[in-house]
């Protein structure tokens, strides 16, 4: 029944996120035309009563090119956001929740249903934003800096590979943890206040300043065990033999101290939104 519910949730979401990933395409591509075009005007021989032509047109082009290239990068994470709100209010908490609840699927079929579907397009628009991020380096001709500095980072002694994967580590459980606080936040929210929408809100800063105190005692612990119980008291100095060793260090505590806070909130939020759809689901 799960791989049902998620085909069905495929469905429904893509259809807006397919048409929204389109449009982000074509003002990608637009935008990486558009910076060779311009030095193409700039290096172009004119006369001197067309040199402030031949310099504003491509300059108000290009401007035009990256505020729209701008500002779809926020409608991506605003339509993202809301998406993954409203599917979830909408197909458990609101009308469609009488059918939904009524389904032989269990609660927490019907959440990680959302879950899954949800982690994914987020990181779908990850994944494109990055890969936008790098079209627009490569238009604007400085690829090959971009690449070595990438290639003297690998080529350190730094742990780049253990990094890298503690990154998309900590980026994959901060989905998680992100969209399940969101999911907890709407199944309070009903049961705080009348107001679905302000109970919701509430419900969230609630569960915000609470996973606030989970980080700062996990980053303590961390930071305890790995560079000792005075770690506030202590003075590091990065200079000499051990600077690299203290920052390897420093970077490997943080990481960790974040996947592992963010992995709490977000089995918490799990075991909480379980909690009210199951025993204090109110769909009036």
């Amino acid at each position: 029944m799960l791989k049902t519910l998620l085909k069905h949730e495929m469905r429904a979401t893509a259809k807006t996120f397919v048409w929204l990933y389109i449009a982000f395409a074509a003002i990608v591509v637009v935008n990486a035309l558009v910076n060779p075009m311009t030095s193409v005007f700039h290096s172009s021989n004119v006369g001197a009563d067309m040199e402030v032509a031949s310099s504003m047109i491509p300059n108000a082009i290009q401007g035009i090119a990256m505020m729209l290239y701008v500002l779809s990068l926020v409608a991506m994470g605003i339509v993202t956001f809301v998406i993954v709100i409203l599917r979830f209010f909408r197909n458990l908490l609101g009308d469609e929740g009488y059918l939904m609840m009524t389904l032989p699927v269990s609660r927490e079929q019907n959440i990680l249903s959302k879950l899954l579907i949800a982690v994914f397009w987020n990181v779908c628009t990850c994944i494109l934003i990055i890969l936008s991020l790098l079209l627009m380096i490569a238009s604007a001709g400085i690829f090959s800096e971009f690449a070595k500095g990438l290639q003297e980072f690998f080529a350190s002694d730094l742990p780049s590979s253990r990094w890298i994967a503690l990154g998309i580590a900590t980026a994959l459980v901060a989905t998680f943890t992100g969209v399940m606080m969101l999911y907890a936040a709407m199944g309070m929210g009903p049961n705080l206040l009348k107001n679905r929408v302000g109970g919701s809100i509430l419900s969230y800063i609630l569960i915000y300043v609470a996973s606030q105190f989970v980080v700062v005692g996990v980053m303590w612990g961390v930071a305890a065990g790995t560079l000792g119980p005075n770690v506030i008291t202590q003075t590091i100095i990065l200079n000499g033999t051990n600077s690299a060793g203290i920052v390897v260090e420093i970077v490997d505590m943080i990481l960790i101290a974040t996947i592992v806070s963010e992995a709490a909130i977000g089995v918490g939020c799990w075991f909480l939104t379980r909690f009210m759809l199951t025993r204090k689901l109110n769909l009036a």
